[in-house]
């Protein structure tokens, strides 16, 4: 099925590309469910003054109130749901498409998508954490040391596929589709994409 997601400033809509020298345009969504939350949070985003964000104090007061409001929903997702299911699936979509100009014939676009979906988003992070950490340990030739984003450190594609190997097969994984070709001019390439401006955020904090 389909889910509303809405533009997000994830970095690595942008240090992905720049690391792995990927031509083209970007961006990163994300979503919840139920719908509520996204109306909720978009809500917010429109009323509270962009400047509070900044603010560390009002982070920590939207932390600490919307704390017991994701305890009381997680109780009553265990008690409503009958295998005690808190709601905490979680699943990325990532979407490559590429367009190909041939002389006077119609434009050519490819598209490939990668699913993978996890039991828990909690255990899903510690996991990711932990893989990384070991793979540190474990190949610690593969990058010099110092400070690096997982795209730099990544950048060689045995590398990748090694991390990737781990990644997609942790405990709770129950889906990893792997490269899917989506067909031209499918209900699936037609799915919107939010364009987010996340390449000017980072340039503004630099």
């Amino acid at each position: 099925g389909t889910r509303k997601v809405f533009s997000w400033p994830f970095p690595e809509a942008a240090t992905v590309a720049t690391e792995l020298s990927i031509s083209g345009s970007s961006c990163a969504a994300m979503g919840t469910a139920p719908d509520l939350w996204n109306d909720m949070l978009g809500l917010l985003v429109n009323v509270v003054p962009r400047g509070w964000w900044r603010s560390k104090s009002f982070s920590k007061f939207m932390a600490d109130f919307s704390q017991p409001l994701v305890l009381l929903t997680d109780a009553w997702m265990q008690w409503s749901a009958p295998e005690g299911d808190c709601g905490e699936t979680h699943a990325m979509r990532i979407d490559v498409t590429t367009e190909q100009q041939r002389e006077q014939q119609a434009k050519i676009t490819r598209m490939v998508s990668i699913v993978q979906a996890h039991d828990s988003f909690r255990q899903c992070v510690g996991q990711s954490c932990a893989e990384f950490a070991l793979d540190l340990l474990e190949e610690p030739q593969a990058i010099s040391g110092g400070v690096f984003l997982p795209g730099q450190r990544y950048r060689d594609a045995k590398d990748r596929r090694r991390i990737i190997d781990k990644l997609t097969s942790t405990p709770g994984t129950f889906c990893y589709t792997g490269p899917v070709e989506i067909k031209s001019g499918s209900e699936e390439q037609r799915l919107p994409v939010y364009p987010s401006k996340v390449r000017e955020i980072l340039l503004s904090g630099k």
